[in-house]
Parts: structure tokens; sequence; C-alpha cells
């Protein structure tokens, strides 16, 4: 009898932490349109703390804990072989570096919600491993069923990710399985933009030639207009001109200082311990019409498509997004990512 009353306690304890979670589940597909050349997905969980948050759920609003299905692993891994059929040549690593929900304030009958989310990619052939991309940000959400919305937003937070990777080049640079416990620190201990004392004076198309310091071959001179602002760099050879305009590129330096194209022309950047930075603001480096992002997540009549998930449209935009305080007299330290180039601004939306 002791014993039947104990199995009973342990079953009901189970099924009633059964019922506290919830489950994230696939949407859509992850398809490479263009042609699959990795033939699998693996996942190295990073995650430091490997709880993803606790949000409210059904007309009871019982606190449910968010969770995949069995390992983050498991789950990406079968809903990627699911969408590709045809295997390709190499094997795709993805390295979660951090998964969390949170929810906001309160306004009249909506609630605002925040995905946290950072990965890696990285393209495997034989244990050496290619840097593909990175994703480090925060979705910001507002709805009246805020945790359906956030739930079902989870998938495609990771299709979006893992879509962008089928469009950009593995680098060059292979590195061990070790370098990807920190490769951020990996690419700043090794790259000569932070290990040399001076830079390269040149012109950069693209960061990773920037980061490498291998400014375009020859004698550029740039050009400038009246009030100082470069408009093109000109090099003259065997009697021929070669022309590279302002917005063909990356950046510059000059006597050894670094300047970066950004929306509002040339700015000068900044080297300190952390990296290299600009001050300035969103609204200065980043055009309006991209200040708001708008994903199909579900079902709808005003609904498109994402890759494969049809949807009504949710409100998804970046917080960084926000174009509250664009063009304000605040600025702040805009730091370059170093392995993407893209804006971290995480100082700015701190204040």
């Amino acid at each position: 009898m002791k014993k039947l009353l104990q199995t009973t306690l342990i079953f009901v304890s189970v099924l009633i932490f059964s019922q506290k979670q919830e489950i994230i589940k696939e949407r859509g597909n992850l398809s490479n349109p263009k042609g699959n050349i990795y033939k699998s997905l693996e996942v190295i969980d990073q995650r430091a703390d490997q709880n993803i948050g606790e949000m409210p759920f059904g007309d009871n609003k019982e606190m449910r804990e968010i969770t995949f299905p069995s390992t983050a692993g498991d789950f990406l891994g079968k809903w990627y072989a699911d969408s590709n059929h045809k295997g390709g040549k190499y094997e795709m690593v993805l390295v979660l570096k951090h998964l969390k929900t949170y929810l906001g304030e309160t306004d009249g009958k909506e609630t605002e919600g925040d995905i946290e989310f950072s990965a890696q990619a990285f393209m495997k052939e034989g244990d050496q491993y290619k840097f593909i991309y990175k994703k480090d940000t925060v979705y910001s959400f507002k709805s009246r069923n805020i945790s359906d919305v956030m739930m079902k937003n989870i998938p495609v937070v990771f299709a979006m990710f893992l879509k962008k990777t089928y469009t950009v080049k593995p680098r060059e640079n292979a590195v061990a399985l070790d370098a990807l416990t920190d490769y951020e620190g990996y690419v700043r201990n090794n790259s000569a933009a932070y290990k040399n004392d001076q830079l390269k004076d040149g012109i950069y198309l693209n960061h990773e030639a920037f980061m490498n310091q291998t400014p375009e071959p020859g004698k550029y001179i740039l050009e400038k207009n009246a009030k100082g602002s470069v408009t093109k760099a000109v090099k003259e050879e065997n009697g021929k001109k070669d022309r590279i305009s302002a917005g063909e590129m990356y950046g510059y330096v000059e006597n050894g200082k670094p300047y970066k194209q950004t929306y509002s022309g040339f700015q000068e950047l900044n080297k300190n311990d952390r990296g290299f930075y600009l001050i300035s603001n969103w609204g200065y480096l980043v055009p309006a019409r991209n200040s708001s992002l708008f994903i199909s997540v579900g079902g709808g009549t005003n609904g498109g498509m994402y890759g494969g998930i049809a949807v009504g449209l949710v409100g998804l935009f970046e917080k960084s997004m926000r174009q509250s305080r664009m063009r304000r007299e605040d600025k702040f330290p805009v730091y370059i990512d170093p392995l993407t180039g893209e804006y971290d601004f995480s100082e700015e939306y701190e204040q």
C-alpha cells in the first residue's frame, strides 16, 4: 500500500510538472532555396543558463516553463534534417550562446516582451571550422497575447538566423574546435587590426579586409568635397584610372587613423581595450526605413510568408531599432562587432 502511494505521488508530481511546461515547436521549414551545401546541423549549446524563461499561458494565466522538446541540439538538428532532404558536403555548426525570454510593461491591454538571442554559425570541414555568421540581439514584441506571440516567434528567430547563414560565404580562415569556446576572443587575439599598433593606410571594401589589414592594392588618392568629406578614391596605374566611390567602401585609413562608412557619411573610428567604436547613436548610423521589422508568424488574412511560415503580421522589431531617440544630441560609444562588422547599440539603450 505504501509503495502504491509513493508511485501515485511520483506520477502526480510528473504530471503536474509536465503541465507547467510550454514546448517550443517547429514552424515552417529551414530549407535552403539556393541549394543545400550542409548535410546536417550540429548544435553546441554554450548557454550558461539553460532555463529559457517562464511566462503565463491560458485563460488562467498559469506560469509555465518554456523549453525545447528534448535538447536544443536534437530539436534544431531534426528540424533541419526534415527541411533539407538532399545532403550536402559540409556540416553546419550552430553555437548557441544565449536564449532568454522576459516580460515587460503592460500598456492598456498590451504587454511587452523580449527574446534575447545570441548564436554563431560555422561550416565544419573535417576537424576545421570556418566562421559564417553571428547574431547577438534582443527582439521586442507587444501584444495582448504576449506569451503566445513570443512562443511562436522563438522558432522564427532561429529560422531567420539559419536562413541568413545560407546567404553568407564562410570565412577563409579555419580554426580548430577549441577556438569555438570563445571565438570572439580568438578573433580579437589574432586579427591584425587588434594586434598591430599601427593601422595600414588605404581603402577597405569590407569588414574582413579591415580586420586582416589588407587594403586594396595600389596607391589610392582620396578625393574630398568642399566640406572635407571623402567622395571617392582614385588610383592611376599604366595610364588608367581606377575609381572607388565612397559608397563602395567599408572604410579607409588615412595617416594611421581609421574612418568607417555610415548612413551619415564617414565617421572616425576609435579603439580601446574592448575594441573599435564610433561616438554616435542609432539615428546617425541607420536609415529610418530600417527602423522596424515585421515578420509573419501566424495565421491571418493580412499575413505574408517567411521561409514557409504563414502569419498575420506581428510587430517584431529589434530593440535597438526604436527611433524615439533618433538624431538626438546624446551620443554614446557604438562598438563594431569584431565578427560581423555590425553595430552594437547596447551602451546607448542601457541609458
